[in-house]
């Protein structure tokens, strides 16, 4: 009897702790592209897009599918501002498809601040975590698929 109210316990326990699976795609179908080209080819076109839109290439896994890259965006200067920009981390995962290669983008924001005076400033950044804002997904997928298409 002790035996089965354990096993009833552990069972309730692991389906209460099970989170439901979702794919990208149901969430935020935004943050991805398809394109007509195979898996190598399209990698190295995404490398070639970033590195003439002045993005820094931190990390390359042609294997696995990922690119990593960053970006400084430097803000306006405002009277009495601290902010002075905010730095993107992009990373790609190239998936092969039947019709071509799935190009799945997520991005990760920080702010960057500086304090301190004149003689001595320090910086520091503000985690803005993975950001969901659809217009800055779409400028950047747009702007890729232009670039690799033409």
């Amino acid at each position: 009897m002790k035996a089965k109210l354990i096993f009833s316990v552990f069972v309730l326990m692991a389906y209460a702790t099970a989170a439901p699976t979702q794919t990208l795609t149901e969430d935020t179908p935004f943050k991805s592209i398809t394109l007509g080209s195979k898996k190598d080819i399209t990698f190295d076109k995404v490398i070639d897009y970033l590195q003439t839109s002045d993005f820094f290439i931190q990390s390359v896994d042609k294997q696995a599918g990922f690119i990593q890259a960053t970006i400084f965006l430097k803000e306006k200067k405002k009277l009495l501002s601290a902010k002075e920009g905010e730095k993107r981390t992009l990373n790609f995962l190239l998936r092969p498809t039947e019709d071509g290669t799935r190009v799945v983008l997520s991005i990760y924001s920080e702010t960057r601040y500086f304090g301190g005076d004149i003689s001595s400033r320090t910086y520091y950044y503000e985690d803005n975590g993975i950001m969901d804002d659809e217009v800055v997904y779409r400028e950047i997928l747009n702007n890729l698929q232009i670039n690799i298409t033409s």
